[in-house]
């Protein structure tokens, strides 16, 4: 099992350095319609962060993620931040 060490706020400035916007200007309503970096290749580095972080494959819920909260609600519930 990894060693779980990231806070949310520390993915979630990590997700802001991968869609290359300012860290604390990410919000949950943000989506792929909303944020023009979020494309196909920030999908694989974020998917792969959080296999590299977490230690989870994608999934149907991971994969279906449509916005940021998504994404941190899907997380949350698997608890996977310290």
């Amino acid at each position: 099992m990894l060693d779980r060490s990231m806070t949310r706020a520390a993915f979630q400035n990590a997700l802001a350095d991968i869609l290359d916007v300012p860290r604390n200007s990410l919000r949950e309503t943000d989506t792929r319609d909303t944020l023009a970096s979020w494309t196909s290749l920030a999908d694989v580095r974020i998917l792969s962060m959080i296999n590299t972080e977490f230690g989870l494959e994608p999934d149907a819920e991971l994969l279906g993620a449509e916005s940021i909260g998504d994404l941190l609600h899907e997380l949350d519930r698997r608890q996977t931040f310290v």
